[in-house]
């Protein structure tokens, strides 16, 4: 388990690594592979914490210590409710709990109360680790857990205890390690965007797999520093950036709550050679570093993922840094997130295309019935291979409707052409239906990024009386430029079908979007809704 990435694929050790053994394993192995290595660069309060593999697992250890000296065991869940500004404290929290066969539940710092309810009442954890600032909400949304709190001293009245830092804290008790790499790991959340989150359930197997299959297709390896814009409670920060990195060896920057320009700043101090980000990130990223001031010569590759990439921001990050390769990936919470790479060797060619199947994945597209169409034939996308999610917490029907084996559907459209390179169309319910026209809003939201005072564009359906769908378009436009809906409408009628250009328009100061740089598009729709309203 040396983290070479050219050991893996087709040698036949990948699946050893990931049926045969669990996170802290493969940790240990580490640690004793490259122990002054950096495994781990994360924020901690005012400060940035930097752990080699050989701390890493030190640290992971008497963190099992003390959740043994608590009576956590295999199966106990405990929610992590923290920001990345305390991105050691989540990430060794889940390490701690994988040692002893606990699951983590990371809970989304940004939800509603009503959202974090009903993932605590669903989940049930014995204990949640959060902040002082949190501790009287945590008390109300559950009134049975034990808090652990981060950077609080003092006296606990209301039944909290402090979060024992393995700096500060040596416990003697003993624990029994986990071993067996399908013991439930990690409860990841949907985002829930249209419907109340589920808890997509990772075992060690399923999440090592994830790292391997992503780190593979990232091209990782042993001698990257990789930055990630994650937040912990996305699957993207434990299954891509941590799994990636620590599978291959790599050096992790997990980013706090950042700015652009402190984001552009850490990528030159920690030397990050590898950048990955939702397009949003990117985007944002691009027009800060253009301001001037900023060397990131360092960097080697960029990825995106995430979220549909317009191939207008992929041309305008190749024109700022052309030294960069770019390279971008396509998954989802219940496949790892593992699913299809578009390499950089591939990125004008295929040009459109999320790519092709990463290592030990199978992508297929099926019918309403799930038998696979032929190539060039649309429909919904589905996703086979070792890191696909064991099901949904606690609903065994959704889990039958979208779980078949290591198959899952994943409730997106799209069609493969004949090179097998996957051409993503849009999420199911955002396909636009006008009078039976099928219009996928990622197209039309391709083609307004081309508009040279578009910053940002995103497409819906809105009801229409007599076509049942129209086509409706919310747009940001760049600092001090100016443009008319029919200019737009203009623009996009000289690159699209006469009903795919948007009769419905909204300026916004900006796009809703959740943690991850995904547009809510139910509040998008909301506003549509809203304006048509009688006064």
């Amino acid at each position: 388990m040396s983290g070479r990435q050219d050991q893996f694929p087709g040698s036949g050790e990948g699946e050893a690594l990931y049926r045969r053994h669990t996170i802290p394993q493969l940790i240990t192995a580490q640690a004793k592979a490259f122990p002054t290595r950096l495994a781990l660069s994360t924020q901690s309060g005012d400060r940035r914490d930097r752990l080699s593999y050989s701390q890493l697992a030190q640290r992971m250890d008497a963190l099992a210590r003390s959740f043994a000296e608590l009576g956590l065991g295999r199966g106990c869940r405990v929610g992590v409710f923290l920001t990345n500004d305390n991105g050691r404290e989540c990430v060794l929290t889940a390490l701690g709990c994988f040692a002893i066969g606990a699951v983590v539940v990371p809970l989304n710092t940004r939800a509603s109360d009503e959202e974090l309810g009903h993932a605590i009442v669903l989940t049930g954890p014995r204990v949640i680790v959060t902040d002082p600032s949190s501790c009287a909400r945590m008390r109300q949304l559950a009134p049975d857990a034990l808090l652990l709190v981060v950077d609080r001293q003092g006296d606990h009245n209301h039944g909290e205890r402090s979060w024992p830092d393995p700096e500060l804290v040596h416990p003697a008790a003993d624990y029994v390690p986990v071993d067996d790499p399908d013991a439930l790991a990690c409860l990841h959340f949907t985002s829930g965007t249209t419907a109340k989150s589920k808890a997509v359930m990772h075992n060690h197997s399923t999440m090592i797999a994830a790292g391997l299959c992503c780190s593979t297709a990232l091209g990782i390896t042993h001698d990257d520093i990789y930055q990630g814009a994650f937040p912990f409670f996305t699957s993207s920060a434990l299954n891509i950036a941590c799994m990636s990195c620590w599978v291959q060896g790599a050096g992790l920057v997990l980013e706090g709550r950042l700015d652009n320009e402190a984001r552009l700043r850490l990528i030159e101090t920690e030397a990050t050679s590898y950048y990955h980000g939702v397009p949003s990130v990117l985007n944002f990223m691009l027009q800060e570093y253009r301001k001037g001031g900023y060397d990131l010569r360092g960097l080697r590759r960029v990825a995106n993922g995430g979220a549909a990439m317009p191939v207008e921001l992929m041309r305008r990050i190749g024109e700022a840094w052309p030294w960069v390769d770019q390279v971008q990936i396509y998954g989802l919470t219940e496949s790892g997130p593992a699913g299809t790479v578009l390499r950089p060797d591939r990125l004008e060619a295929k040009s459109g295309s999320v790519g092709c199947a990463m290592p030990w994945c199978k992508v297929e597209v099926v019918d309403d019935e799930g038998k696979t169409v032929p190539a060039g034939q649309t429909g919904e996308i589905a996703i086979t291979g070792p890191a696909v999610a064991v099901g949904y917490f606690g609903d065994p029907a959704a889990t039958a409707k979208a779980f078949s084996g290591r198959r899952v559907l994943t409730g997106d459209v799209g069609y493969l052409d004949e090179d097998g390179f996957l051409f993503f169309s849009d999420r199911k319910k955002d396909v636009i239906n006008r009078g039976g026209l099928k219009i996928a809003s990622v197209a039309v939201e391709s083609v307004l990024y081309t508009h040279p005072a578009v910053r940002e564009a995103a497409v819906v359906a809105v009801p229409h009386a007599h076509l049942g769908e129209d086509v409706a378009a919310c747009v940001v436009l760049l600092p001090g430029e100016s443009v008319s809906e029919d200019e737009l409408a203009r623009h996009c009628a000289a690159k699209l079908a006469d009903y795919s250009v948007p009769r419905r328009w909204l300026f916004l100061e900006e796009l809703p979007k959740n943690p991850m740089g995904k547009v809510l598009k139910t509040e998008l729709r909301a506003k549509f809704a809203s304006a048509d309203a009688p006064a």
